[in-house]
């Protein structure tokens, strides 16, 4: 690598926004006898509607606000001696730049996405040992896989889109993930083998004959498309040997953060309406897939684990119960595309003085609030 391969008014690399301003200045380099093409479209068909949550809440978040779109700006990319580089496996070009909009990074101090001219890779060691796979490599890379919505809607579903596009490959490049059972689950399911896979790293600076990547999903505002394409691979798959129960009330006791306060007092008021509290810790992904397909209505706290709603009949009832400062859509975006009726709930800030990040602070449930909800949800026994 050389001087010239960086942005000359700063001490970093440089970067392309988009994958099409990274074509437009590929294919300046190339003879004007090459015509290729590195990018085809994908289109995430119908129109998205989403409905107001239904609650007594009288202040709905500006997050959780109806609309409708058209889903728009899916595409699988081939750069031609494409990078993958550090934890979260960002996208670089040949020549070295970012490609920002391939290479989402979230920083956990600030609790927040990066804009493209704070990304850590444009402030790389220019010396950095580079790893060359001979071939092509179809990059699933995502800074927020780790997690189970993550892992189902920002990588699962990538790979669902090298598959309908027919996109050849000879490796798949994921992050490593070290918490759940539910990579290798899945991945079993999809019949991938693991000697198909390279796990990048915090040292990576991975090189390919051709990189094959398929767009950001969470660009696109995880369309209806994401969710029907979840429901078509792993529903065959759950594990419907027990009765599961009707109504399930999910619990975060297991997390780290983001925890109910006063749970007991919200498992008491559930189970006199019929609700059974799990943990889907408990449980494999094909029984949680049969958990959620049973279900004719599932109260829980804001968590990854109501990713699950994908695999939900229409017409389930769902309750998801937010803190009051911080209002996620992920869940509510999920009950529309399966026409599930949503209701929402806040909570509350704990008493006990906290200077957490609201997405990690557990909070409280007022119990008469949620005996309304369920009421309005038409939940409550009489």
């Amino acid at each position: 690598m050389n001087e010239q391969m960086r942005n000359p008014d700063s001490n970093a690399w440089s970067y392309y926004n988009t994958i099409w301003d990274w074509q437009k200045s590929f294919k300046q380099t190339l003879p004007s006898s090459i015509e290729d093409e590195y990018i085809t479209p994908f289109d995430f068909g119908a129109l998205a509607v989403y409905e107001a949550p239904r609650g007594m809440e009288a202040n709905i978040h500006p997050h959780l606000t109806p609309y409708q779109l058209q889903p728009t700006g899916g595409y699988v990319a081939v750069i031609p001696s494409g990078r993958v580089w550090g934890k979260s496996g960002c996208i670089l070009s040949a020549d070295g730049k970012l490609i920002a909009d391939l290479s989402p990074e979230y920083d956990g101090q600030q609790n927040r996405m990066l804009s493209a001219d704070e990304h850590p890779a444009l402030h790389r060691r220019p010396d950095q040992e580079l790893q060359y796979i001979h071939g092509t490599l179809a990059a699933l890379t995502f800074c927020g896989s780790h997690n189970y919505f993550h892992w189902l809607y920002d990588v699962i579903t990538r790979f669902s889109m090298l598959q309908i596009l027919g996109h050849p490959y000879d490796y798949l490049i994921m992050n490593p993930n070290p918490y759940g059972a539910f990579v290798d689950e899945t991945l079993e399911m999809l019949g991938i083998q693991p000697s198909s896979i390279i796990r990048n790293g915090e040292n990576s600076n991975i090189q390919a004959d051709r990189l094959v990547v398929p767009s950001i999903m969470m660009t696109s505002h995880y369309p209806p498309w994401t969710t029907a394409t979840l429901r078509s691979l792993f529903l065959p798959h759950r594990v419907n040997t027990w009765a599961a129960p009707e109504r399930i009330y999910i619990s975060r006791r297991k997390a780290s953060v983001r925890r109910i306060v006063n749970e007991i007092e919200v498992i008491r008021c559930l189970e006199i309406h019929g609700f059974v509290s799990i943990c889907l810790e408990d449980f494999t992904i094909a029984q949680q897939i049969h958990l959620f397909a049973s279900a004719k209505a599932i109260v829980g706290p804001h968590g990854a684990g109501l990713a699950n709603l994908a695999f939900c009949t229409a017409g389930t009832s769902v309750i998801e119960i937010f803190h009051i400062h911080f209002i996620v859509p992920t869940y509510w975006m999920i009950s529309n595309h399966n026409q599930l009726h949503y209701y929402m709930l806040y909570g509350q800030q704990s008493t006990t003085p906290s200077d957490l990040y609201p997405g990690l602070e557990d909070y409280v449930v007022d119990i008469h609030r949620l005996e309304q909800t369920l009421h309005l949800a038409g939940l409550n026994y009489r």
